[in-house]
């Protein structure tokens, strides 16, 4: 009877290591699950931003694609007046 009060007792004892075990992991979790919420949160923060800078770049793009076409006829125009006519 006494072996298997202490084989019990044993017993009882590494259940409870076991269960603060899991506790302790699962205490960590909502952690971790915090800080992956934050990195993902930052990472859509910086695609938005990203997504501004490429449509600012677009428009610049397009600004200097006018510029170089207004710079050409200016130079057509000034060729054909510099040009005699016959």
């Amino acid at each position: 009877m006494e072996q298997e009060l202490e084989s019990f007792r044993e017993n009882v004892d590494s259940w409870i290591k076991q269960i603060r075990r899991e506790f302790a992991t699962f205490s960590e979790m909502p952690e971790i699950l915090n800080e992956n919420t934050d990195n993902i949160q930052h990472n859509y923060e910086l695609i938005y931003e990203l997504k501004d800078e490429i449509e600012e770049l677009k428009q610049e793009i397009n600004a200097l694609k006018l510029i170089q076409i207004i710079s050409l006829k200016q130079k057509m125009n000034q060729k054909a007046e510099e040009t005699p006519q016959s």
